[in-house]
């Protein structure tokens, strides 16, 4: 693994602070232990190898002539997280997880090298933070962590999830805490790692969110065997029966009657408690038709951003599968005030934000599923014209650009434009304005890609130079979506999916692929944005967010050109839990979740004197799903607003509708059905069976047409079936 790099002067590490202020720390009886007396407390730092990992014990003694009520004890790690350029950042280590459980502790740092860094103690930790280059006014904090700390003691309202009656020392009182560092040579390591080091059950499963009807899958590493309990949606708590699989390995299953909704999973061992989160999602025409019905209950706007009009991108999805002639006619009328203010309605040209180029990629996209959904080929027209348009934006090394700056992976330049190419192509054969068309779009295309695949990730992006989650996952996103047009078998082939797989090794450092919790595994890693979406401030982790679903796309294309079921299993999970940020019964549409466990925010809410006007307030937020604020926060009828820096009614939230775009193309339409060389089997969004040596599938929902596989063996189906490389 990599050096791990510590920072110096205002983030160094490791080192103890009070309510924020560093504790002294002096050279003890030997080198490897500081102690220091300050502040009312008596405390060290000790220092250890063992068994391969460096042990750090924090002991801390109240002694002065009362209790120490509210306090706030941390030890800052002092582990350089700051991402700033290429090369640098390929070995800088990433806070990709960090939990407080009840008992103990645990998480990883990594970084895009495939370097790790577990970090683990048998002790409660209060919280936790992150130390973010914020800004104290609002659309000014930046792209970068410099580093984490350790809550010990924390004075503040915490998540239910976390420890309790960590926020005071009585006098007299000594508390100590073993906080261990081990390097891991790869993800599957980290469980016993952690085990070890927590003594406590480590939860696992291969999928987080199932459909109704299926089975939750439970894994647990554990001294003993465990008790579990689930508590259901309905605050019913069921008993779990476990089965022992030796040597320290437990399995169990429950098939949930509740319906949709959260499940909560308790595991314990009589000493320590784990926690998991496990989901039962709606059918995906159900996230579709709810989508459609969101864009008009949190309006879209014509602004600066494409974020504030995403909603129309699934809107028409749901128009071509779920036609409802009148709440497609109320998308029809929102779209046709909205698109003129940004566009010329007969060129197609934008008359505003010329450079910020993702906004007519997606308006390109837009088209596209507008004639998928009308079949009117002035839609393809306009489509095919933007894509023109961003061929004017293309600098002579390939790369699609704003002004000066890279922008192939901002959102997903590239993407659009094939998607438009699979439209043209359609109309190839009998057309050769439309055959000519696709040439010069392909010719553009493979230009881009060419350029990614050469600098790889040597690359830029938008605002603060950083390894950034969409401009990794977009650029092997593109590149794999490009591979996908050349033969199957070839050298261009194999020559794209190489850098693909390069990027989405890197990308497992911004993405939670470990945590046991339906509500965020799969969800790519971002913290900047809610600044400009939600209008709230300082940063904390949102994920998933829209921006999550980008991975997703990426992922489908790497199962479709490896067969490898990891990437496949990844997918399945991390739709699933983007998905929940909706709950097509009741329509309430969340923007995104906080992973950080505490962070006091400036937050945007309706201003109770003001209808449709919003205020700051001081609030703690964690753990929890920050809701939209565009169903009550709006642009003026007939209105261009800027994307977020006014406070004219505009805003950025709408983004969350990638992951319903992201839903259309990778699962309202599709099944997978994966064979593994033992016999047994995955399926998802259908079933399968052997039946006469062929296997029947059967599609969960009649929207599905085509079945992606990578067993050679015969299949029974009256879906379009795609065999995956492999």
């Amino acid at each position: 693994m990599d050096t791990v790099a510590f920072n110096q002067k205002n983030f160094a590490g490791p080192t103890l602070l009070l309510d924020g202020e560093s504790l002294s720390l002096n050279r003890g009886d030997d080198e490897m232990t500081f102690m220091g007396n300050q502040k009312g407390l008596n405390y060290s730092l000790k220092y250890a190898v063992e068994n391969g990992s460096m042990r750090l014990t924090v002991s801390c003694k109240n002694i002065s002539k009362a209790d120490m009520k509210h306090i706030n004890l941390a030890m800052r790690i002092g582990i350089d997280n700051c991402m700033t350029s290429y090369p640098q950042w390929r070995s800088i280590y990433f806070p990709t997880l960090l939990k407080c459980e009840k008992t103990h502790f645990w998480g990883y740092f990594m970084n895009p090298n495939g370097g790790i860094l577990t970090i683990a103690s048998p002790d409660p930790v209060a919280s936790y933070h992150l130390q973010y280059n914020n800004a104290s006014e609002n659309f000014a904090s930046g792209h970068l962590i410099y580093t984490s700390t350790l809550d010990l003691l924390h004075p503040g309202q915490l998540p239910e999830e976390n420890p309790t009656n960590c926020n005071s020392l009585k006098k007299g009182e000594t508390r100590t805490w073993s906080i261990y560092l081990q390097g891991a040579n790869e993800l599957s390591e980290i469980k016993s790692i952690v085990s070890q080091h927590t003594q406590a059950p480590f939860i696992e499963s291969p999928l987080y969110t199932i459909k109704k009807g299926e089975s939750f899958q439970f894994a647990f590493s554990a001294k003993k065997k465990p008790n579990v309990k689930l508590v259901t949606p309905n605050k019913k708590t069921r008993s779990i029966t476990v089965q022992s699989l030796g040597n320290g390995q437990y399995e169990a299953q429950y098939t949930p009657k509740e319906g949709e909704g959260v499940y909560r999973l308790y595991v314990s061992d009589g000493k320590r408690l784990s926690q998991g989160w496990f989901s039962v999602r709606y059918s995906w025409s159900d996230y579709i038709k709810g989508a459609r019905q969101a864009a008009l209950d949190y309006p879209q706007k014509a602004s600066s951003h494409t974020e504030s009009w995403y909603g129309f991108l699934p809107s028409y999805i749901a128009k071509a599968y779920f036609p409802d002639a009148e709440t497609d006619a109320k998308v029809e009328d929102l779209f046709n005030e909205v698109f003129p203010l940004m566009y010329d309605t007969e060129t197609f040209i934008p008359t505003s934000e010329h450079n910020r180029i993702q906004n007519h990629s997606m308006m390109a996209s837009l088209f596209a599923l507008r004639y998928k959904a009308s079949k009117n080929i002035q839609d393809l027209f306009a489509a095919s014209a933007l894509a023109d348009f961003l061929m004017s934006k293309q600098s002579p090394d390939g790369a699609y650009r704003s002004g000066r700056v890279h922008y192939t992976s901002v959102i997903y330049i590239a993407k659009s434009i094939m998607e438009v190419m699979e439209l043209e192509k359609e109309q190839a054969a009998t057309s050769e304005y439309w055959a000519s068309t696709y040439r010069r779009h392909y010719a553009s295309v493979k230009k881009a890609i060419d350029e990614l695949v050469l600098n790889l990730d040597n690359l830029e992006t938008e605002g603060e130079n950083t390894y950034e989650d969409c401009m990794i996952a977009s650029s092997y996103g593109q590149i794999a979506m490009f591979a996908l047009l050349q033969p199957e078998g070839s050298e261009e082939r194999a020559h794209y999916l190489k850098a693909a797989e390069y990027f989405v090794k890197g990308h497992r450092c911004l993405s939670q692929l470990l945590i046991p919790d339906s509500r965020v595994n799969g969800g790519s890693i971002r913290f900047w944005e809610s600044q400009y979406d939600v209008l709230t401030y300082p940063n904390f982790i949102n994920s998933p967010h829209g921006w999550s679903a980008w991975r997703i796309y990426g992922l489908k294309y790497l199962y479709q050109l490896t067969g490898e079921e990891h990437y496949l299993t990844d997918m399945m999970n991390s739709l699933g839990t983007c998905a929940q940020l909706l709950n097509p019964k009741t329509g309430v549409l969340n923007w995104a979740f906080v992973s950080d466990p505490y962070v006091e925010v400036k937050y945007f809410t309706e201003d109770s004197k003001q209808k449709g006007k919003g205020i700051h307030v001081d609030k703690v937020i964690g753990r929890e799903y920050i809701p939209m604020i565009s169903d009550w926060y709006r642009a003026p009828k007939n209105t261009w607003v800027s994307g977020y820096w006014d406070y004219d009614g505009g805003c950025c939230d709408n983004d969350v509708h990638e992951i319903f775009k992201c839903v259309g193309e990778v699962a309202l339409t599709s099944a997978y059905f994966h064979l593994r060389e033992d016999g047994t089997f995955i399926t998802w969004n259908c079933t399968a069976q052997k039946e006469g040596g062929k296997w029947v599938v059967t599609p969960d929902e009649n929207t599905i047409d085509t079945l992606y596989t990578n067993t050679r063996q015969t299949i029974q189906s009256d879906l379009k079936v795609i065999k995956v490389s492999r």
